[in-house]
């Protein structure tokens, strides 16, 4: 073979060899593109994750967590459909005392254990209606000058109506005026540590008073459930508190879900 001859063999050899180093890169390239392709169609869709310790379903059906205030009225034709038609437990009078069922029964149970720890206990005012509150209300401030002094809620702001909410007291005060001084006698004192455990808050607490606008009331109970009312204590939450929490909670939950 001629030296002409050998050149262009060389020269065809490089041609093939560069054209198939080019067709590999081509493919690897092409592989690349399809594997990029599929990990991003198979990454996960991102999930909402409910992370508030009370659980979703209960903020959002129960019927014991409804807040009642000057900015969270209860309409005056508002009336609990579960009313008892008296305490089944010890009263300050035979006069009949209502409260929704699930909240006397759990106010029984209450006054059952703090006598098996010699505390005694009486039931003092329980539900009251929008009627019962207006007039309430509006003797008061016939009383005080026409001020508003916190002692008496507004009408449709009472825990009272919701029948949900009940005064306690010890026998030394039946038939005398509520003061804070109850919360220092020991009926008072075993009640600010042992309601919770039954499902009470004391619903207007001394360090809460800016916020609730109400005096401290360490007689008021108000039932909210167990879950709830250990919830708020362990967390120093009054009820107003504890609901911007638990509706904030919700609102961004179902705003990821969107």
């Amino acid at each position: 073979m001629n030296l002409l001859n050998k050149l262009c063999a060389c020269l065809l050899t490089l041609l093939l060899v560069s054209a198939a180093c080019c067709a590999e890169m081509l493919d690897l390239s092409a592989l690349g593109d399809i594997q990029e392709a599929q990990v991003f169609v198979e990454e996960p869709a991102l999930q909402r994750e409910w992370t508030y310790p009370i659980s979703y379903d209960l903020l959002t059906t129960s019927e014991y967590i409804v807040l009642a205030n000057k900015e969270s009225l209860l309409d005056e034709t508002y009336i609990p459909d579960d009313l008892v038609k008296d305490l089944d437990c010890r009263k300050i009078s035979y006069d009949p005392i209502q409260m929704r069922q699930t909240a006397a029964d759990a106010l029984c149970a209450l006054f059952d254990a703090a006598e098996a720890d010699g505390i005694y206990l009486y039931a003092h005012s329980g539900y009251r209606s929008y009627r019962t509150q207006n007039t309430m209300y509006y003797n008061r401030l016939k009383k005080n000058n026409g001020k508003d002094d916190g002692v008496v809620a507004y009408p449709g702001s009472s825990d009272h109506q919701t029948g949900l909410g009940i005064d306690v007291i010890h026998k030394a005060g039946i038939g005398k005026k509520f003061t804070e001084a109850f919360g220092e006698t020991k009926q008072g004192k075993w009640l600010a540590e042992n309601c919770w455990d039954y499902g009470f808050i004391i619903r207007y607490q001394k360090d809460k008073e800016d916020i609730t606008e109400i005096i401290y009331e360490p007689w008021h109970l108000r039932y909210v459930g167990v879950q709830v009312a250990q919830y708020m204590r362990d967390n120093n939450l009054c009820l107003e508190e504890f609901t911007e929490e638990w509706k904030e909670a919700v609102a961004q939950y179902e705003a990821a879900g969107m």
